[in-house]
């Protein structure tokens, strides 16, 4: 899938959020809708540390949001509505806006 392709936005709704360890990225399953047909698109769920977990003043690990999350403010929960952008002569080819992992962050 080539990102450039995808030039609309529809809102999807969060299907599922499944978590396969601490190893493991979460992913996200979302289902949109485009001129009355329902695709669904599943995608890893791109997490950014948020709080420092600190021992006195040692710190020990990190806290972490769905980019999803930080970017909008909508929890990562079924049920919540999220942008979906999409390939309007292929609809199944599609991407969620605010995961995109190509962000700097600092």
């Amino acid at each position: 899938m080539q990102k450039s392709n995808c030039t609309e936005i529809c809102k999807g709704i969060i299907k599922e959020v499944k978590t396969r360890g601490i190893d493991y990225s979460p992913t996200i399953t979302v289902e949109y809708i485009v001129d009355g047909n329902s695709y669904e698109l599943n995608e890893a769920l791109v997490n950014k540390p948020y709080e420092k977990i600190k021992l006195g003043f040692i710190p020990i690990g990190y806290k972490t949001k769905s980019l999803i999350e930080i970017k909008t403010g909508v929890q990562t929960i079924s049920g919540n509505e999220v942008r979906v952008k999409y390939n309007p002569s292929n609809p199944g080819e599609a991407y969620l806006l605010d995961n995109d992992s190509k962000v700097n962050w600092y």
